[in-house]
This record gives structure tokens, sequence and C-alpha cells, in this order.
């Protein structure tokens, strides 16, 4: 069986509006470890900085608070980001421009995890199991 490893928009879909995600990924997704990056942390912050998107309640607490809720919740393990994730972010090919997926995908071939992601365009990394929701 192999670990999955949420993209930003997975986590917020899993965490926030599950009933767009259909049951038989859920049930799937449940079965196995699942992790979420720091770097979904961060794109998450980002976006509820500049106006983008609006938070739970236990975002106000503190973004730390929600984040490790959303984590609970999501019955997911932390994902550091590492300089051997980086190493594989320089030699990975320009598919998609989006830094943050970018760095996603980096984690998810260098710590062999599909990665769970709505984006067609993931596929096209050689090396990069997807699992698309």
């Amino acid at each position: 069986m192999t670990d999955f490893l949420l993209d930003t928009d997975a986590v917020l879909r899993l965490g926030f509006e599950p009933a767009t995600v259909k049951v038989s990924a859920i049930t799937r997704l449940a079965a196995a470890t699942r992790y979420v990056s720091l770097i979904s942390g961060i794109e998450i912050a980002i976006k509820r900085s500049i106006g983008k998107l609006r938070l739970p309640a236990s975002f106000d607490v503190s973004f730390a608070h929600g984040f490790d809720e959303t984590l609970r919740q999501l019955g997911a393990e932390t994902l550091a980001l590492e300089l051997r994730h980086i190493e594989i972010l320089v030699a990975l090919p320009l598919i998609h421009r989006d830094p943050f997926d970018r760095l996603l995908i980096s984690q998810a071939i260098a710590e062999n995890l599909t990665i769970v992601s709505g984006d067609r365009k993931f596929a096209a990394y050689p090396g990069l199991d997807v699992y698309e929701i």
C-alpha cells in the first residue's frame, strides 16, 4: 500500500469541503498514511493573508493551532522541507509553474509518496505517482 502526500488543494477540500471528494477516494486515503507538507501551510497562510482564502474559526486562535487541528482531523502527519527535496526541485522539468506545487512534487518524489491532487498537469512529471481526486 502506498502512502500519500496531500497537495494544498486536497488539504482544503478534504479538510473543509469533504463533500467535493468522492467517498471512494476518502475511503482509499483513510486506509493509508497521509502527509501534509509545511509548504501547504505556507501557501494557505499566504492565501489567507491576501484575502484569497477564508479559514475556519480554529485558525482565529492562531494559524499554527488551526493548521495542527486540520492535520489532526485529516489524520495526517507533517512533512518538513529538507535540502534533499530542494535538490530534486532544481532538476525538475518546468511543466508546472506554481512554485508551491513544484515543491510538493519534489517532496513526493524524494519521499516516494503518491501525491493527491486534482491538478492533471502533475501526471506529466516523470517518477511522480499521482492519485487524482
